[in-house]
Formats: structure tokens, sequence, C-alpha cells
């Protein structure tokens, strides 16, 4: 269970999976949004490539018609007819152009003799003839918009949408001015031309410099004051022409053009964008639609994902919690095959270290508790004795036996130190005191065989050491002095002496025994050595002991050379102050 304003591990999971997913939703929708950009950028080279492979077309439809009107003023037969008035003549070569060219519906001059027409009959003659704006010309082409105009019939006027070429005829030896032509061309032949580009709701549109509609794929005819719509402006002062957008009726249009007819004319594509890129749209809604549904799809893998790996982790948690309430019977089952395997197996492997060490204290105390109690049992006999040694002691003291009342008295003293249990630390002079009234014991034993000399630093008898631990290094030498050499001659001298070292004080015990061999120099720290040969102690119990009270950086320190004596050190803290 997780604590009050912390976040379980599975809840940071999913927000880091789902901010991730985010992450990688907006990267893709950015990607998308550059590959849209990409493909409308495409879309519109090729509706603009669309538009203006039918300016071309037109194009060679209007060139046709023009190189016609070439043709006719630069025949010599056709000008000198003009010249003479030969009308029949004229008529016969006019028709001869006119049924060269499937485009066109009429040919219309004016000549000093008279207003001629081949082709479709205009029911309004020569008032249909564009000549006031001709008069101001010099010869070039000028193309007109489209107009309505009734065409005779065998049973009546049809009207009909004509847009039309004129010029004036020029004799191109003397540049006089011979008359006017004017060729007709039906409407319908610019609408089948943009109908390659209508689609469903769109509209394609030829306009003039001027804004006079010439053909509109909708079929719907506006006169020219009316015929500018909000886009033509813009389009004819546009630098880079081909492409706007514009709002009509609230939605927005974009218009595709391209000039031609050397800039006279224009070829406008308007559509709505929504249908321009209906199928870039259809395909943002599918991807957005997928992104949407692979968002909740990757939520719901990584949550069930999450409760598959948060699971082993909650079951593990729990069981810990039962070992914190003192169950250490419990184990943690892992079968996910990953690194909580492992995790799980360390768990069981503590919770079983735990629960040994446990046993292992309950055994130690239990061990203590029995050793303190025998320790107790221990002791009525140091007293017993004790006593009754103080007894004898009044007894010799009584018949005049002072040397056997002072080794009593000696002995009383070292009973009373051995048996005053909870001082485990006395000063070095009280051990010194000891060591004195051990000596005067071994002195009546060894009848003088040894001296002893002290050169103890005055502050220095103030140290607390352990007690006790003097006593089994002098009764060592006493041991490898005296016991082992029996036809010595000369005393063992033992020197006590005390020496300040940069981090600790030194107690020296040296002595002129005969040493100790190596190979028993090499065991005394290993194991607990004979007890006729070495104090009941022993040294490596004296060793043992400076370290638990004082610490591992202290302890003994043996040097010992076979026949020349044996020099132990005892270094302890400076603890005077």
């Amino acid at each position: 269970m997780t604590g009050k304003g912390k976040n379980s591990f599975r809840r940071q999971f999913i927000k880091a999976t789902s901010l991730l997913i985010i992450v990688f939703l907006i990267i893709f929708m950015a990607m998308f949004q550059n590959f849209k950009n990409t493909l409308r950028k495409q879309f519109g080279e090729s509706e603009k490539q669309s538009v203006e492979v039918v300016a071309n077309n037109i194009d060679y439809i209007l060139n046709s018609v023009e190189n016609m009107s070439n043709s006719i003023i630069s025949n010599a037969e056709l000008t000198n007819d003009i010249k003479t008035g030969e009308k029949e003549q004229l008529v016969d070569k006019l028709y001869s152009f006119y049924i060269s060219n499937n485009n066109i519906e009429g040919i219309y001059v004016i000549t000093p003799s008279g207003y001629l027409q081949v082709g479709a009959e205009l029911q309004d003659g020569v008032k249909s003839f564009p000549r006031s704006e001709l008069d101001d010309t010099t010869g070039e082409i000028v193309w007109f918009p489209t107009k309505e105009k009734q065409v005779k019939i065998l049973s009546g006027n049809m009207t009909k949408r004509y847009f039309s070429m004129g010029r004036k005829i020029i004799d191109v030896y003397s540049l006089k001015e011979l008359g006017f032509i004017n060729i007709e061309v039906d409407e319908s032949v610019l609408a089948g031309a943009i109908s390659d580009l209508q689609e469903e709701k769109s509209k394609v549109v030829i306009y003039d410099n001027l804004g006079n509609m010439i053909v509109s794929s909708d079929d719907d005819f506006i006169t020219a004051d009316s015929s500018k719509s909000s886009y033509f402006n813009k389009m004819i002062q546009d630098d880079k022409p081909n492409y706007i957008s514009y709002y009509q009726d609230g939605k927005k249009y974009v218009a595709i053009y391209t000039s031609f007819n050397y800039g006279k004319w224009y070829i406008v594509k308007t559509v709505p964008e929504a249908v321009l890129y209906s199928d870039l749209n259809k395909m943002q809604l599918y991807t957005l639609l997928g992104g949407v549904i692979s968002l909740v799809i990757m939520f719901n893998a990584a949550y069930i994902y999450a409760r598959k790996i948060t699971k082993p982790i909650e079951i593990m948690m729990y069981q810990m919690k039962k070992v914190e309430d003192g169950n250490l019977d419990v184990r943690v089952e892992s079968n996910v095959y990953n690194e909580l395997d492992d995790l799980s197996d360390s768990f069981n492997q503590m919770v079983n270290q735990i629960k040994n060490l446990m046993d292992d204290i309950v055994a130690v105390e239990h061990n203590k508790n029995e050793l303190e109690l025998e320790v107790l049992h221990a002791q009525i006999n140091p007293h017993f004795l004790y006593n009754t040694l103080n007894t004898i002691r009044w007894m010799a003291k009584i018949k005049g036996e002072d040397s056997i009342s002072d080794a009593l008295v000696a002995l009383v003293k070292l009973l009373r130190v051995s048996i005053s249990f909870g001082n485990n630390m006395i000063t070095l002079e009280e051990e010194i005191a000891y060591i004195e009234n051990y000596l005067l014991i071994q002195k009546l034993r060894f009848n003088q065989l040894f001296e002893i000399h002290y050169d103890i630093i005055e502050e220095h008898k103030l140290l607390n050491i352990p007690k006790l631990i003097l006593q089994p290094i002098v009764e060592n030498s006493l041991i490898y002095g005296i016991d082992e050499a029996e036809d010595r001659e000369e005393p063992i001298v033992i020197r006590i002496f005390t020496r300040r070292e940069e981090n600790h004080i030194e107690i020296v015990v040296e002595d002129n025994g005969n040493g100790i061999e190596k190979e028993v120099l090499d065991k005394i720290f290993k194991q607990e050595q004979n007890i006729n040969r070495f104090s009941k102690v022993g040294l490596n119990n004296v060793n043992q002991r400076l370290k638990l009270y004082l610490g591992d950086a202290y302890g003994l320190k043996i040097i010992s050379t076979v026949g020349v004596g044996t020099t132990v050190i005892i270094s302890v803290p400076d603890n005077t102050l």
C-alpha cells in the first residue's frame, strides 16, 4: 500500500506511458500536417497544370482563327477583289476560308463597296459589326467578349452567344485601309474545351482582362458590368498568378487560374476548398480517428501492462507489511520471468536470514541467561574459599606464622579482585597492586628467583584498563623463565613500564627469560594454550578482552627471541582525562 501523498508505481508508469503516447501523437500529427501541406501543394500544382493544358488548347483554337484572318488579309486576289468591288468573287473566296475552319460561325467584312457576310446570318447585320471599336486600331487583332445575338434560321430567329475577333484590312503592299473583318466564334467551342476541367461543385470561367465573361461552365451569361467576381481584381494584381483563396457567401473558395491569348484572357477554375481537398480532409479525419482509437488502445494496453507489472510488487509489499508486523513465515511466489523473480528470491532470502538471526539471538540470550546462572553458582565457591582463607590467616597470625599469614593476605586480595563481578575496568595502579599480591605468593614458590621493576609514568597510573591483563603476562614470564629452566642461576628480571606513542599509550612487560619458540608464538592468538604452560585466562583471552572493551585498534603485540627474552606490548587509549 502506498502512503498518503505518494503516487503508486502503476500510476507513475501509466502517466509516463501516457506522456510518451501523447508526445508521439503530437509528433505524428505535426508530421502529418506537414505531409498534408505537401500534398495540398502538389494537388494545387496538379490542378494548375490541368488549367494550363486547357488554356493551351484554347490558345490553339484562337491561334487558328487569328492565322485564318492573317491568311485572308494577306491574300492578294482577295484584296484585289475588295479594291475592284468584285463582291461575288470576294464572297466565294471568303466562303472557301469559312469552310476550312470548323470553329468559326461566320466571316463578316465591310468594304468600300458594302457589307458582306459568309456563314451564320445575323439579324442585325451590319449593326452588329464592332466597327467603332476598330476605328482607332492599326490592323492589330482585337477579341471581343461574348454577346447574345439573333441568328436567322428558316423558321425565324435563334439566340446564340458569340465571341468574335475583329481587325482592319490593310493592304500589305500599299498599307492602305481597305475595310474591316470580324469573325464570329460560337461560345460552345470554348465550353467544350473547358469541360475537361468541370468537376462536382466547381466552376470554370474565361474572362478578358477587363473582366468581361467570355464563357462559363455553368452556362450563366453575365453582362460585362456584373461579371467581375470578388477575386478578379486580386487575380489581376497578383504578380504570381495561379492560385488564390477568397470567401463567398460565408464559404472559402479556391481560384486556380492562368492567363493565355497573350495575357489578354484568363481561365479560372473555382471550387470550394472543402471540395477541392475533400480527399485530404477525409484522410485527416481518418488519421485523427485512427489516432484517437490508437490512443485509447494504447492507454488500455498501458494500464493492463502496468497492472501486470505492478501486481507482483503489490503482493510483495503486502507480504513485507506482514514481515513488518513480525510474521517471518511469509514468502513471495513470483513467476513473471523477469527481474521481479530475482527481487522475490532476494526478499525470501532476506526473510530467511532475518528469521535465522532472530533464532540465533534467542539462542544467544538463552545461553547468556544460563551462563549468568552458572556464574552466580560459581561465585559460591570463591566466596566460601575467601571466607575460609580469612579464618586460616587469623589462625596463622595467632600462632606467629607471619609468612603464611602474609601469603594468605595476598591470596585473599587476589580472590577479592577475581570475584568482584561487575567491575571490569580498573586503573593501571590497581592492576599493579594486584601484580604485587600475585608476586608475593610466587616468591614463596620460587624462593626469590626473580626480580620485578616498575617504571610507570605518574599520569599513566590513572589509565583505565580491563582488569587482570598484566597477571597472565607476568605469569607467562615466570613459567618460561623459571619453571622450564631448572638449572638457571641468575634471577629472572621482569620490567613493567609505560610510554607514549602518537595516538595511544603502550604498557610494556619485558623479561630476560628463555623466550618463546616461533611455532608457539604463531599460535598464541589463534587458539587457547595448555593451562600448565600459560595462565588459565591465556594471552589470547587478554588480547580479545582488550579489543572488546577498548576497540579493535588496541590489543597485544609479542616480540620474543629464544635465549634472550620476551617483550609484550599492550596498546591502550589515553583515557586518563
